[in-house]
């Protein structure tokens, strides 16, 4: 009976099948991680294209810019942004030295922070209008779902891209149709 149990502890049956048990959960995880770090980059790289596309559109106006057209542009960025699985938002904001005027927004979820006229400054050295595109959305990672909110502290990312042109035609740009 003492041989048996020897030779049971010696034997080398088995062990792969306990060490591929033993790692799988973490292959699992850091396979679906993966999945989720590239949901997100693409994503905050569709921000990114977004925001700087409504802003290089509207910038490219000589003097005044019409309503339908800010709009038209704003639709152009969500329509960049997909098949993102979340609603993106767009707004388009125009900074004429201290003020800052919204120009309108498109999409849903929750508005994005707005820009203040001290965060474009810096731009408006000759006397210039600055335009500036916000857009933002939120990306769903996978992993919450399985490990819930309480292990991680977050079931969505908020991901926002804020990106300032100047007028390239001209110095002043102006919306006509009541932005």
């Amino acid at each position: 009976m003492l041989g048996k149990s020897k030779s049971f502890y010696r034997s080398g049956d088995g062990v792969a099948g306990l060490e591929f048990a033993l790692i799988l959960p973490f292959m699992l995880l850091f396979y679906v991680g993966l999945i989720d770090l590239t949901g997100a980059l693409a994503v905050s790289r569709k921000v990114d294209y977004a925001a700087s596309v409504v802003a290089d559109l509207v910038a490219q106006h000589n003097a005044t810019i019409a309503t339908a057209d800010v709009a038209a542009y704003r639709n152009a960025a969500i329509l960049a942004m997909r098949p993102t699985p979340a609603a993106g938002r767009v707004q388009v904001y125009h900074v004429r030295a201290t003020t800052v005027t919204p120009w309108g927004s498109t999409g849903g979820g929750a508005a994005c922070v707005a820009p203040t006229a001290a965060s474009v400054s810096t731009q408006m050295t000759d006397g210039n209008d600055v335009i500036v595109a916000v857009v933002c959305t939120t990306f769903t990672p996978i992993i919450p779902t399985f490990l819930g909110k309480t292990i991680l502290g977050m079931l969505t990312i908020r991901m926002s891209e804020t990106i300032a042109f100047r007028p390239r035609q001209s110095k002043l740009l102006a919306c006509t149709g009541g932005c």
